[in-house]
């Protein structure tokens, strides 16, 4: 599905790269929201279907199964947020690390191509919560920035949707700190939501109806706030940005 937006020539498409559904709403869907209503056209590459998460345990599916009610439960993000485009392809979940890195890379490399977006926006180096996939996806994107960068002139910036450490590790398993977030000094951008944003990342998550008790026990929402955080890619700036595509050079 396309949404058409009326853009002015300073609006921009801004792809966001993330292995799993729900990945675009745990976090980035205000912003996302907010990203649309100035204007620019988001769209989204996810690359597994989510199948092997353990909610599908209690639900008595397979890992097709889940993956298929995961797939329509996207479905229903991207017509909530209003995302013009989505593609979700279908690598095993949970095995990213395994997969031929250079694999990978040509199948996004293929995409970037086809989309041709002004800024991408995936995970940072710790992957958010620590997940391989998360991680592995990382690493791969950020080689394409800086490998390709003479046959992908039309990409500007790269962006890492994070949350500001808080000096306390995410989770715990077993009393041993696991992940901790990104460095206050590293965040360059911070985009203030409004209600109408707040909103919608709510809409989007409750999308998710098979991951309603996740929604609740990581309190997402309170996490996220009024705020959503960027790390740059090899940029720095002396003040703070208060949008994903500012003081970007067409």
């Amino acid at each position: 599905m396309r949404v058409y937006i009326n853009k002015s020539k300073d609006n921009m498409e801004i792809m966001y790269i993330v292995p799993h559904p729900d990945d675009e709403s745990f976090g980035p869907a205000g912003a996302i929201d907010k990203q649309i209503k100035e204007g620019n056209e988001v769209i989204l590459l996810t690359l597994t279907k989510g199948g092997a998460t353990k909610v599908r345990h209690n639900l008595g599916l397979s890992i097709s199964e889940m993956g298929a009610v995961r797939e329509k439960e996207m479905q229903k993000v991207q017509k909530t947020l209003g995302i013009s485009e989505m593609t979700i392809l279908d690598y095993q979940d949970g095995g990213l690390a395994k997969v031929n890195p250079f694999h990978l890379e040509i199948e996004i490399l293929n995409w970037l191509q086809h989309y041709q977006p002004s800024v991408v926006i995936t995970y940072p180096v710790h992957g958010g919560s620590g997940h391989h996939d998360h991680i592995a996806l990382h690493h791969i994107i950020k080689r394409l920035f800086f490998g390709k960068k003479d046959t992908l002139q039309f990409w500007k910036r790269l962006a890492y949707f994070t949350v500001i450490d808080t000096g306390l590790p995410m989770f715990f398993e077993g009393g041993i700190p696991r992940v901790t977030w990104t460095k206050k000094e590293d965040i360059m951008v911070t985009e203030k939501l409004g209600n109408a944003n707040i909103q919608k990342m709510k809409e989007a998550l409750l999308c998710y109806d098979t991951y309603q008790e996740m929604v609740k026990t990581t309190n997402v929402i309170d996490r996220i706030g009024d705020k959503t955080y960027f790390e740059l890619e090899n940029e720095t700036h002396p003040k703070m940005l208060s949008s994903i595509t500012e003081l970007i050079n067409n």
